[in-house]
């Protein structure tokens, strides 16, 4: 009888260390996470976007010149009245002002559901 009694003696003894051997754990270490700013430092998608303009722009740099002395300084006047006036684009045009109209017309409705109104049922 005394030996049971004297296993959870030690048994007690053994958990009571380790309840205060993980207080002390919990106690001595920091749980707030430390904060670190980072000035400066970014993943670099900023300076690779910086640095892909800067690569177009030196490529083709000199080129209007070019072009201006060839073709004269409004070369580009005929070659979009060219394009403004091409069938495709027109009907691409015309396309985008009926795409236009219906979205207008849905909004409409979107309004009156929004103020409370509901579609008829039939």
């Amino acid at each position: 009888m005394y030996a049971f009694f004297g296993q959870i003696a030690f048994a007690a003894g053994i958990i009571g260390i380790a309840l205060v051997v993980c207080c002390a754990l919990i106690a001595t270490s920091e749980l707030k996470a430390k904060k670190t700013v980072l000035y400066g430092l970014g993943s670099g998608e900023e300076q690779e976007g910086a640095n892909a303009i800067a690569t177009t722009f030196a490529t083709f740099d000199g080129q209007d010149e070019m072009i201006e002395e060839l073709l004269g300084e409004e070369y580009y006047v005929p070659l979009f009245e060219e394009i403004a006036e091409d069938e495709k684009t027109v009907e691409a045009i015309d396309e985008v002002k009926i795409a236009i109209d219906e979205a207008k017309n849905e909004h409409k409705i979107l309004e009156e559901f929004a103020n409370g109104a509901d579609a008829p049922l039939e």
